[in-house]
């Protein structure tokens, strides 16, 4: 290489800007990488579906706000029946995940897995962009992981790369331009208009997905900015109330944050009076048996040692007998769900 950077050519210009980029490069590479060593390695209850760690979970907790076509997929593989499948998708994942963070740190098919490294952030915005009860921790990762990732495939691995020996060693093979676009080297010379336009597609995707995410899931653009991932939120239906006093009803919790539930420590009726005719309360909830729950999906609405919890994305159809003979007039009734922080959330039934 020449001793003046005025005398590059453009093979040495191209390997210059891969090498100006090297951290951004290992620190993306290993931000993928790390989550196999994690996951299987340093706590492999990550991967162990009878494990509370498992990975599973965490990944249940992308379905409630979910864009695009993203939402529709993760419901499908939360389901019980497809456990099976929801476990090699993980598997799967995660070794995509291993190959990506592996092929930057090293600098192998550089662009190829800056590539790779763009479309698993996208896929981690789309699915979990709205999570974070402190800070937009999951979108900040997911724009991020898109625009270095998409740096990395137009200026590929530079010097300090595998790519870069290889090609040294093999110069005919590093001549294919078609080989470049997947590995490293020079794409501009005789291309440079061409070029130009990728670069502006890649900036004009990159700052409209981060607009249309930052006001889709928290109304970070404009109008009244909202984190659905930093209070519980229950959403009640198909509520039915018998004349002795038995309520059956299907919650769904679709908010707040992911590291615990809703607490619930009190569901009780209320007739068109404000009149309470019902009480669940605390007690009566922990020791709710198992036989009276129907969850839905991989998260489980659960008695605890206090209280009824809600996990995020569990939903539950549940039944709660009567705690003493009643016999309700026919009218409207008003249920209430009341979590440990004292928020309430409310539905409205009939008897008939």
């Amino acid at each position: 290489m020449n001793n003046s950077i005025k005398n590059y050519n453009a093979s040495e210009w191209s390997n210059l800007m891969g090498t100006l980029i090297t951290p951004l490069r290992i620190i993306v590479g290993w931000q993928f990488a790390s989550t196999f060593l994690r996951r299987f390695i340093l706590m492999p209850g990550k991967m162990d579906p009878d494990s509370m760690h498992y990975l599973g979970y965490k990944f249940a907790h992308f379905m409630p706000h979910a864009i695009a076509g993203v939402g529709p997929v993760i419901k499908y593989l939360i389901e019980p029946p497809h456990a099976t499948l929801l476990f090699v998708f993980l598997v799967v994942f995660s070794i995509i995940e291993l190959l990506v963070g592996l092929g930057l740190m090293f600098g192998f098919f550089s662009r190829l897995t800056g590539l790779g490294a763009a479309f698993l952030s996208l896929g981690i915005l789309l699915g979990a962009g709205w999570l974070g009860p402190t800070c937009l921790d999951e979108w900040q990762i997911g724009v991020a992981g898109i625009g270095g990732g998409l740096a990395l495939f137009l200026l590929g691995g530079g010097t300090w790369s595998l790519d870069y020996l290889w090609q040294r060693k093999w110069p005919a093979l590093a001549d294919k331009y078609w080989l470049k676009w997947l590995t490293s080297g020079d794409i501009f010379t005789g291309h440079l208009k061409s070029i130009k336009k990728l670069v502006f597609i890649f900036a004009a995707f990159g700052i409209l997905i981060t607009l249309y995410t930052n006001q889709a899931f928290n109304g970070g653009v404009y109008g009244k900015l909202h984190n659905p991932s930093k209070h519980p939120h229950i959403i009640i239906s198909n509520s039915v109330l018998k004349t002795n006093g038995d309520l059956t009803l299907t919650l769904y919790r679709n908010s707040g944050p992911d590291t615990y539930g809703a607490f619930i420590v009190k569901i009780d009726v209320t007739d068109a009076k404000g009149e309470t005719v019902e009480d669940f309360n605390e007690k009566y909830l922990a020791k709710i048996d198992k036989q009276s729950i129907k969850n839905f999906y991989l998260e489980k609405v659960h008695s605890g040692k206090y209280c009824l919890v809600v996990p995020l994305s569990a939903k539950s159809r549940i039944t709660f007998k009567s705690v003493s003979p009643l016999s309700l007039n026919p009218g409207k009734y008003t249920i209430n769900v009341m979590d440990v922080s004292g928020k309430t959330w409310h539905t409205k039934c009939s008897i008939n």
